[in-house]
């Protein structure tokens, strides 16, 4: 069975710490997001800080998060989150068409379930993102973390 992320929120900290675009909400499907990532290695960082290099971002929106767990999906949800992810990148971003939006979205959802394929459900992950010699791409390193069983997320 795929696995895909969802949002995690413990407390408030996201809401401040992703001030440009907003926070992603408890739940909230979200893709690595690689896609969307600044030239935080040469150029200057946004005002207020996007924190592109540490987060995920929300499907059908430019809402940030800094922790996702891992969820067990059917191949029919991945079909939907691509769908969903393209048309945000259509009316969100001004992608040139339908079919180039999908196609980005299927290759940003087909990412991120690789990146879960290996995790077992309910790990949380944290990502940091390094630019690649020449600053052509990004490599992105994962961290795994057992799920904590505290406060008033979700069980």
């Amino acid at each position: 069975m795929p696995k895909f992320l969802r949002a995690v929120r413990l407390d408030d900290s996201d809401e401040h710490l992703f001030k440009a675009h907003g926070a992603a909400r408890d739940g909230d499907w979200v893709v690595s997001g690689g896609y969307a990532v600044c030239d935080f290695a040469n150029a200057p960082k946004c005002e207020p800080r996007c924190h592109c290099e540490s987060s995920f971002l929300a499907l059908e929106s430019r809402a940030r998060c800094s922790l996702a767990e891992v969820v067990e999906v059917s191949e029919a949800d991945l079909d939907a989150h691509a769908d969903a992810l393209a048309w945000f990148l259509v009316k969100g971003w001004g992608a040139p068409s339908w079919e180039v939006a999908r196609r980005v979205a299927g290759d940003e959802v087909r990412h991120t379930a690789e990146v879960c394929e290996t995790l077992a459900p309910e790990v949380w992950i944290t990502v940091k993102r390094t630019p690649r010699e020449g600053g052509a791409a990004v490599d992105e390193e994962y961290a795994v973390y057992d799920r904590l069983l505290v406060g008033s997320h979700k069980l």
